[in-house]
Order: structure tokens, then sequence, then C-alpha cells
């Protein structure tokens, strides 16, 4: 085929150039549509949850404070609850120990304004595992209880203080499945306030107009 003939079926640069542009323009356009959309749907999610994420960050700190920024075997933190080994509150030495630091951590979210209001209760609950006979069960659940209850006045002796909010503290025992293996693990559970629901709902309000 000779040049001539090519010429027939090229197009000249300038309608190249132009489709380019109009094919960039429509896929940024593209782009822009999916972006706002998936904003639109990100800022409420983030809003949602803004206050337990802020409000979790700041236990997090204070247990590094504590306990330091590396992980201390036998304790855990979850989003609502600090995690002790059974096996560590029974030796006298570490049992000081960790219930002085939690009292502190206690303590300073107590005493923050901002922090207590976000906390109906601090919540000391140890796990009977359950087993086939219901005997052994109540058995289990009122001797735990009592474990529970030790584990509390011992936490106000370390921190005497603590005993001033004492309505926010309970001591409790929940049967659970043995197999999951929490039943070694004691559980300081903090139970939100309603004001954090509030919070959640002011965030999204302005989503809702």
């Amino acid at each position: 085929m000779k040049l001539e003939e090519l010429k027939d079926y090229v197009l000249p640069p300038g309608p190249v150039l132009g489709l380019t542009l109009i094919g960039i323009l429509l896929l940024g356009a593209v782009i822009y549509y999916r972006a706002v959309r998936i904003q639109r749907f990100l800022e409420p999610a983030v809003a949602i949850s803004q206050p337990r994420v802020e409000f979790a960050g700041n236990i997090r700190l204070l247990l590094q404070k504590e306990f330091g920024e590396k992980a201390v075997r036998g304790v855990m933190f979850t989003t609502d609850s600090i995690l002790v080994e059974k096996s560590l509150l029974k030796d006298a030495n570490s049992s000081s120990i960790i219930l002085k630091k939690l009292g502190r951590i206690f303590l300073s979210m107590l005493n923050d304004p901002q922090m207590k209001n976000y906390i109906n209760l601090i919540l000391i609950n140890t796990r009977p595992p359950l087993s086939q006979n219901h005997e052994s069960n109540r058995a289990a659940r009122l001797k735990m209880q009592d474990t529970s209850k030790q584990i509390l006045n011992a936490l106000y002796d370390e921190e005497p203080e603590l005993e001033n909010y004492d309505i926010y503290f309970a001591a409790t025992a929940v049967t659970i499945d043995a197999e999951t293996g929490k039943a070694d693990w004691v559980e300081f559970k903090i139970i939100p306030s309603e004001q954090l629901h509030i919070d959640v709902l002011m965030k999204l309000e302005k989503y809702i107009r």
C-alpha cells in the first residue's frame, strides 16, 4: 500500500489529540464521580467510629504509659476490655504490681472529665468454665464472683482513691465455654455510657439533614 493510500486511514494529529483529551476528561469525570461516592460512604462510617476509636486510643496510651509500648505477657487490651491472666493475679508480687498499674489507669480515666463521661461501668469479670452439671455451675459462679470481689478490693487496696469512684465498679462472674480458653483470663470490661452513643449520633447529624 502506498503512503498516499495510508493517509486515507490515519487520522490527522489534530483530531487524534482532541479525542485523547476528551477520553482523559471522561476518565477523570468517572474517577471523580466514584471518589465522591466513596467519600460520601466513608465520611459517615468514620463519624460513627471516631468517638469509640478516640476513646480506645486514649486507653491504649494510658496502658503504654504504665506497661510500656511492648506487649506484656499475660496482659491484653481489646476495644473495650483489659484482660489479665489469672495466674498473674494469684501470685502476690505480680498481682500487686499489675493491680497498682491498672489502678492508676482507671484513676486517670475517671479523673479525666471527657473519658469519665464515656464510662458507665468498669466490670471485673471472672469466667468459670461451663460444665454439664447445673449444681457445679452454680457453685463455680458463686466462687468466681467472690474471686472477682477480692480482686476489686485488692485494686482498691493498691489505689485507695479509686474508692471515691466506687459507683463505677462492679464484680461478677459469667460462665463460658471452657474450650474457648477465656476461662484463664480475668476481664476488666469498660461498659460505655450513653454519652458515647449520643456523640456518635451528633457526628451523624449533618449527614441526615
